[in-house]
């Protein structure tokens, strides 16, 4: 089956809100709770399909507007069926100027002999930012389906001001390749890719140094500066739900990080800065920002631990 999902998003005065939208079966496109609930857009893609089946292909376009703001949320795990001939889908992104977009889909688990292909295209344009997540399972750990599909592959390739920036390609072929051994999955059996592009990657990066500081059962994680305004998480895990939580929490971190800058931007656009401010006023403006940072810092802190040392009361197979 052929599915479509488009998603067009403007700024309408302090909101954002969804100007176009299209989705066909087995997909469907909504709010995701109230619409009026914050000043950003939230939707979540829902499908009232098991999971994808052999020669299903699914095109998702979504285009944030400027100065834009959007949150889009997936429903469940993305199951792959066992196939002969393969499925695919196809994501193109088109941020502009100012825009924010934030997408962290739960994981990929494809069945036995199931053949998939995915193509994530992101045009990232001036002053834009982008939190894109993904996560990748071995299989259904729990019915002893451990890499035992056909085909997975992954390609991302993000364009900013439309020169190639990251190309993110991963084949993995179960049948020809030892993707349990070193320099592949090492016994782990999820992998979870976070990208955070945008004017404030270098700050940020400062941030998660500051955060990221200790060691997490269940979770091995790095993170560098992968390209220019650009960062780059890898994480590896062996419970899809604690590492999809785990990839969450940090790309929530990564959006309240990104709108206290735009709200600090647009305050020294309107020329409310330090520097111009009469001296007491600017001593409370400094001391304000610093409590922000470190009560930012604490928070962060305690959700990362919080997050990563959660436990599934019961194993589902995902």
């Amino acid at each position: 089956m052929d599915s479509i999902i488009k998603i067009n998003v403007e700024r309408d005065g302090r909101q954002s809100r969804l100007k176009e939208s299209y989705h066909n079966a087995p997909y469907k496109l909504t709010h995701y709770g109230s619409p009026r609930a914050q000043d950003h857009l939230e939707m979540i893609i829902m499908s009232a399909s098991p999971g994808i089946m052999d020669k299903d292909s699914l095109v998702i376009d979504v285009h944030v507007k400027e100065n834009a703001h959007l949150k889009l949320f997936t429903q469940s795990f993305n199951k792959l069926h066992p196939m002969k001939e393969g499925a695919s889908q196809e994501t193109k992104v088109l941020l502009d100027k100012d825009s924010v977009f934030n997408y962290v889909p739960h994981p990929v688990t494809p069945f036995k002999d199931s053949i998939f292909k995915t193509v994530n295209t992101i045009h990232v344009n001036d002053g834009a930012t982008l939190i894109w997540g993904d996560i990748i399972s071995a299989g259904r750990v729990h019915r002893d389906e451990v890499f035992a599909f056909r085909k997975l592959h992954s390609i991302t390739r993000i364009y900013q001001d439309g020169k190639l920036l990251v190309t993110d390609n991963q084949c993995l072929l179960p049948q020809e390749q030892p993707v349990s051994d070193l320099l592949f999955f090492e016994g782990y059996t999820h992998q979870a890719t976070l990208i955070y592009c945008g004017p404030f990657a270098k700050l940020m990066k400062g941030e998660m140094d500051e955060i990221l500081t200790m060691e997490y059962e269940d979770v091995s994680f790095g993170f560098t500066e992968c390209a220019e305004n650009t960062l780059l998480l890898r994480a590896v895990g062996t419970d899809g739900e604690l590492l999809y939580n785990f990839l969450t929490m940090l790309a929530q971190m990564c959006w309240v990080f990104t709108q206290d800058q735009l709200v600090t931007k647009a305050e020294e656009t309107a020329g409310i800065v330090a520097e111009t401010a009469p001296k007491e006023t600017a001593s409370k403006m400094v001391d304000a920002k610093e409590a922000v940072k470190k009560k930012t810092i604490a928070k962060g802190k305690k959700a990362v631990k919080k997050t990563v040392e959660q436990r599934t009361v019961s194993k589902k197979a995902v």
